[in-house]
């Protein structure tokens, strides 16, 4: 079996302090939450049984804690949660980076101590430009309490990166929220609106979709000093397939066919899904650790799609960067897990930008302007290390 990394997503809790119209994760029970021993017993059954029956063999594990909000978990619950995933992987000859994301809706304190728990690897959100991300109603009280904690960690320690959400008032702002982040250093990933568990959501059309992305992606390109996703895997991919040879990159999520064999989703109550928006939507729940449980059936009819993707999208170009595009968006939008997203449109639109900025600028160029911005983003979480070593002597 061929061995690969493979990323575990986490959410110890769907509760969370704050109350954003375009959450994707609804509570729908704000009180539970994974104890430390059902977090033992779901990790100890994903590395032991559920990665074997998924096909995955990894020597590399990513894992991400997610939400709900991290920050509500106590903490010495979650650090004993991370402690021991760590061991676990260890125990077993696995190599492994966990992070968490959060929306920094706490005190400078309980932030800082998550930085130093994840050795700086944590995301937020941002949206400077609507009403959307909101604390018991208010968005000002929102911008307030997260500035506060945004600010100390870039000061203290660094600029964290962040989600920007393309709902209605994201697609007509996300050019404005790329140049603040340019000018802030902070890596940014543009993310579609998708129907999670809170009702009332109003998806984008792929048309407005694609505008705001192509618009955004000829500001960025060659020009700004930060990574925006997904423009920067696009390109990196896109680089490696001109410089010749098989395909260099690791897949990302939303561009990957192979989505049972690279990563898994395990919700408060155990419950298992391919990736955290299936779980989000309730899609295709393939087991549950704490049942110890696998649909094996249903894993392999997911697992089948790499070769099972459309006509389109086996003749198409761009199919070894896009990977056939995002099995949850083919699922959600109607079209099936071997389907194609509505975004396809979008990613044509790009890789073909890519290619022009490629011919204009040169193959060398465009790779070294790419390695600058990553160079530039990986110095900068080295010197919040550093800040944050220096907090602690």
């Amino acid at each position: 079996m061929t061995q690969q990394p493979f990323t575990l997503h986490i959410r110890m809790t769907k509760s969370c302090n704050a109350d954003c119209t375009y959450c994707s994760s609804w509570m729908e029970n704000t009180s539970s939450r994974m104890s430390p021993a059902a977090f033992k017993t779901s990790i100890d059954f994903i590395l032991d049984q559920a990665l074997p029956q998924l096909g995955a063999v990894p020597t590399f594990l990513s894992a991400q804690y997610i939400g709900g909000e991290i920050l509500t978990v106590p903490f010495r619950e979650l650090e004993e949660c991370v402690g021991y995933l760590r061991e676990a992987c260890a125990r077993r000859g696995i190599d492994m980076q966990d992070g968490a994301q959060s929306n920094l809706i706490g005190t400078p304190e309980k932030v800082s101590r998550l930085y130093d728990l994840f050795e700086g690897r944590v995301g937020t959100s941002v949206d400077d430009f609507s009403q959307a991300r909101t604390v018991k109603g208010s968005a000002d009280n929102y911008r307030l309490i997260w500035k506060e904690a945004d600010h100390y960690l870039r000061k203290q320690r660094s600029t964290p990166g962040a989600v920007f959400v393309l709902d209605q008032s994201g697609l007509s702002a996300a050019r404005q929220q790329t140049q603040v982040a340019a000018r802030e250093g902070r890596m940014l990933t543009l993310r579609p609106l998708f129907q999670g568990g809170t009702p009332g959501q109003v998806l984008q059309g792929a048309e407005q979709t694609m505008k705001a992305l192509v618009e955004t992606f000829d500001d960025w390109f060659m020009r700004y000093p930060i990574i925006v996703e997904p423009f920067f895997h696009l390109t990196a991919a896109r680089v490696a397939s001109f410089a010749g040879g098989g395909r260099t990159l690791p897949g990302a999520c939303a561009f990957q066919a192979d989505c049972t064999q690279r990563s898994l989703s395990l919700e408060p109550n155990g419950d298992l899904h391919v990736c955290q928006e299936m779980a989000d939507a309730g899609l295709s729940r393939v087991g549950n650790a704490l049942a110890g449980e696998m649909d094996r059936g249903l894993v392999e009819a997911l697992a089948a799609r790499p070769g099972r993707l459309s006509a389109d999208c086996q003749d198409c170009p761009f199919v070894k960067e896009c990977q056939g595009g995002c099995m949850f968006e083919s699922i959600q939008q109607g079209a099936g897990m071997y389907g194609r997203s509505v975004h396809c449109a979008s990613w044509k639109a790009l890789f073909k930008r890519i290619d022009a900025g490629i011919q204009a600028h040169g193959l060398e160029e465009v790779k070294s302007w790419l390695h600058r911005i990553e160079t530039r983003h990986h110095n900068h979480k080295l010197d919040g290390l550093f800040k944050a070593s220096l907090a602690s002597a």
